[in-house]
C-alpha cells in the first residue's frame, strides 16, 4: 500500500479494493489472451454461428484462405480490445498493490478509455475490409463492402468518453495527493 492510499482510506477498504482487483486483473489477462483463440475457433467455425460478423451469403464456401484472411482482419478490433485489456488488468494490478491515487494508474485507466474509443471505428473497419476480401473473387457488381453502426458502437463511445474523463480526474486527484504528500 503507498502512503496516499493509506492516508486516504482505511485498511479494510484497500483490501476490498485489493481483492476485487486481483480477481479482475486475473480475468482481463485471460480475455487478452483468449481473445486471438476466440477469433480463430469463430473463423474455423463460422457457418455454424447463428449470428455472423459478415452477411451470410459470403461464407458458403469459404476456402482456408478466405477463413485465415477473415481472422486477420477480425485481428483489427481484436488487437484494439486485448490492448485495453491488457491495459486494464494491469491498471487492477496497480490496484491490488494499493496504488490507487497516482498518475500511472490515471495513464493506464486512460489507455483503456481510447481502446473503449477506438472499439467502434476499429470494428466497423474491419468489417468492410472483411467483407471486400470474402467477396474479392465475386464477379463485378457482386463484390461488397458492408459497414454498420449500431447503437452499442455509439455505447462504446459515450463510455469511452466517460472513462477518459474519469482518467483525467484521477490524475488530477493524484497530483493533488502527490503535492499534499510534499507539504507533510
Amino acid at each position: 500500500m503507498t502512503d496516499s492510499t493509506s492516508s486516504l482510506l482505511d485498511a479494510g477498504r484497500v483490501r476490498r479494493i485489493s481483492r476485487v482487483a486481483a480477481v479482475m486483473a486475473v480475468v482481463c489477462t485471460a480475455l487478452a489472451v483468449a481473445t486471438p483463440a476466440i477469433m480463430a475457433l469463430v473463423w474455423l467455425n463460422i457457418e455454424r454461428l447463428p449470428r455472423l460478423p459478415v452477411p451470410r451469403a459470403l461464407v458458403a464456401d469459404l476456402s482456408f484462405v478466405d477463413r485465415a484472411g477473415g481472422f486477420a482482419l477480425s485481428l483489427i478490433a481484436a488487437g484494439v480490445a486485448v490492448w485495453g485489456l491488457v491495459s486494464l488488468a494491469a491498471l487492477f494490478r496497480r490496484f491490488r498493490r494499493g496504488d490507487i491515487l497516482d498518475a500511472r494508474a490515471a495513464a493506464l485507466l486512460q489507455r483503456f478509455a481510447i481502446a473503449v474509443l477506438v472499439l467502434p471505428a476499429a470494428r466497423i473497419a474491419g468489417e468492410g475490409l472483411t467483407t471486400a476480401w470474402l467477396s474479392r473473387d465475386a464477379p463485378p457488381g457482386e463484390r461488397m463492402v458492408s459497414l454498420s453502426l449500431s447503437s452499442d458502437d455509439l455505447l462504446f463511445v459515450v463510455v469511452g468518453v466517460l472513462l477518459l474523463t474519469i482518467a483525467w480526474v484521477l490524475r488530477e486527484a493524484a497530483a493533488i495527493a502527490d503535492e499534499n504528500r510534499q507539504i507533510v
